[in-house]
């Protein structure tokens, strides 16, 4: 399924340890706090398991948003930035 993670995160070690984590589960970066990418139930359950870890401030968030089948279907990037999605039939990079 295709993921977006967004954050707002106030310290800088745990920013930093959140986008190391994002990474590790093939999350790729598309804005300076915002991530899209491919994830498995498992993967989706394993990484919402450790987020809670990176909620130290009073006003830190993060978002996964899950996006259905459906809406991937006529979901569109605009970006000069190409991107490499697993599985990325019906999603549109213009």
């Amino acid at each position: 399924m295709l993921i977006v993670a967004i954050y707002d995160i106030s310290d800088n070690n745990t920013r930093n340890n959140l986008i190391k984590c994002l990474q590790h589960y093939g999350l790729h970066r598309v804005q300076k706090s915002s991530f899209i990418g491919n994830l498995s139930h498992i993967q989706r359950e394993k990484l919402e398991e450790k987020l809670d870890s990176f909620i130290s401030g009073e006003k830190d968030s993060i978002y996964l948003i899950p996006i259905c089948d459906s809406c991937r279907e006529i979901t569109k990037i605009f970006s000069k930035e190409k991107m490499v999605l697993e599985n990325h039939d019906n999603f549109r990079i213009l």
